[in-house]
């Protein structure tokens, strides 16, 4: 009983980071020893793990708290928030910080905005697929393009990105049934995830600047030509049509020019044929004398 009085008069000291298991293990009522003493009962684990533990109610509470609205949020190997099939037709902006596990997919996400996760320095994985998304900025993963360690896209309504928008991931990406458009941007941009080699083998082209590529997958199309060499070959192919554009314009003007002046000479011929002519009578002299 005094052992008990005085557990209840000494104020327990705050649990260090090495005392972590024995707070669990009061916090869960287990038997453990408190300064020296075995906590034996409820009682005496009770007025320990008042001080020394948060109880179950207080932190469902925190977590419910700091949840983005239709959510759910659990502790296990981090903080994990899930707001799968919560209808969402944007990413919330309210994501504790602490997040490491994201998952987003089954919604109603259009874009992916800049910056949108640049607060979230413990994000590992990011599931946004099975959404509508046809949109990400420039720098929609600055932040987390160096932790994140799988970020899925996968059946969205993506057809193209920015150049620039998947710089320095190193997360294992899969961007597969979206409707791409192979050109030389979505080259550059397979090209940028260094680590991500098998992630070109899952894209098909749905369009392409080649339109026999169309349909096919974008490593067949990208061995069978350089896509990021089309645009010259384009521009100078659409110079040419311009110039014999002009060209036949030029001819077709000095054709029309000539027979015209043609149909103008031979109305002036006719004019000069219809004109009445003037008889010379047998006596009249020549207007012109000859001086001997």
């Amino acid at each position: 009983m005094l052992m008990l009085q005085h557990l209840r008069q000494r104020p327990a000291p705050a649990p260090e980071p090495c005392m972590r298991q024995t707070c669990e293990s009061v916090c869960n009522g287990e038997q453990v020893s408190f300064d020296g003493h075995l906590l034996q009962t409820k009682q005496q684990m009770d007025s320990v793990s008042g001080e020394m533990c948060p109880r179950k109610d207080q932190h469902d509470e925190e977590m419910r708290a700091m949840c983005p609205k239709g959510c759910l949020c659990s502790s296990s190997g981090g903080l994990n928030v899930t707001c799968s099939n919560a209808n969402l037709k944007e990413i919330p902006r309210d994501l504790p910080p602490e997040t490491v596990l994201l998952y987003l997919d089954s919604n109603q996400i259009t874009s992916i905005p800049n910056e949108i996760f640049k607060d979230l320095h413990q994000l590992r994985v990011l599931n946004l697929s099975k959404n509508g998304i046809e949109f990400i900025d420039e720098h929609a993963f600055k932040g987390v393009a160096e932790t994140l360690q799988t970020l899925d896209l996968s059946d969205n309504r993506i057809q193209s990105v920015h150049k620039n928008a998947f710089n320095n991931l190193k997360a294992r990406a899969r961007i597969a049934n979206n409707p791409w458009h192979c050109d030389c941007t979505l080259q550059q941009v397979l090209r940028s995830m260094v680590s991500n080699h098998e992630t070109a083998h899952n894209v098909i082209c749905k369009t392409s600047v080649l339109d026999e590529h169309a349909g096919r997958p974008f490593l067949n199309a990208a061995n069978d030509a350089d896509l990021c060499n089309l645009p010259k070959k384009t521009t100078d192919y659409a110079m040419l049509v311009t110039m014999f554009g002009w060209f036949t314009m030029v001819i077709s003007y000095v054709v029309y020019y000539v027979r015209q002046n043609q149909e103008d000479a031979r109305r002036h011929l006719e004019y000069l044929k219809s004109l009445p002519s003037r008889q010379k009578k047998a006596d009249e002299p020549d207007d012109i004398s000859t001086v001997v």
